[in-house]
């Protein structure tokens, strides 16, 4: 394949994977106000959305590893020594440029991504520790005794009892 072309189609890989990467960041924004509103339907249909985003990135990934290989071979490097800097460096200046600023704009959505991330993560954790504590609190009951002696039955305590069987 010419040169040209894997330049071109790097090209439209990083620029696909931007794209991915601020969807990703528009959905951890949206997370945020779920989780802090507690909206569950909504918060697992943001985890689909994610789920779905990651698994494309990912094919990107390798779409991306492939193609700089090739490049590598075609200057007849080793795959793993080329970085971003180094592509920008073989690449002619019309494809250095456009790596230059996919390059700027990845690394700004990636530093505004991560601690929002880590904030998404900590109001999981709290929510969930909420969650477990309310859960203990409903059941919580006093332990009396399980078994009664010989021909008796044990006496229910009403506090142990979650559901009225009244009917």
């Amino acid at each position: 394949m010419p040169v040209k072309e894997l330049w071109e189609r790097l090209g439209a890989i990083l620029t696909e994977m931007l794209d991915r990467y601020k969807a990703l960041l528009a959905l951890s924004k949206l997370k945020r106000e779920v989780l802090v509103n507690v909206k569950v339907q909504e918060l697992e249909t943001l985890v689909k959305q994610e789920e779905a985003i990651i698994l494309q990135v990912g094919k990107l990934e390798g779409l991306r590893e492939q193609t700089v290989t090739e490049i590598a071979q075609a200057y007849r490097l080793v795959p793993a020594s080329l970085t971003l800097a180094k592509v920008r460096e073989l690449a002619a200046a019309a494809y250095a440029e456009r790596f230059a600023a996919i390059d700027r704009e990845l690394g700004q959505t990636l530093a505004e991504l991560t601690p929002l991330n880590k904030l998404n993560a900590e109001l999981i954790q709290q929510s969930l520790g909420f969650i477990n504590y309310n859960l203990n609190l409903l059941s919580q009951s006093q332990a009396g005794p399980t078994y009664a002696p010989k021909g008796q039955t044990a006496p229910m305590d009403a506090s142990r009892v979650l559901i009225d069987r009244k009917v």
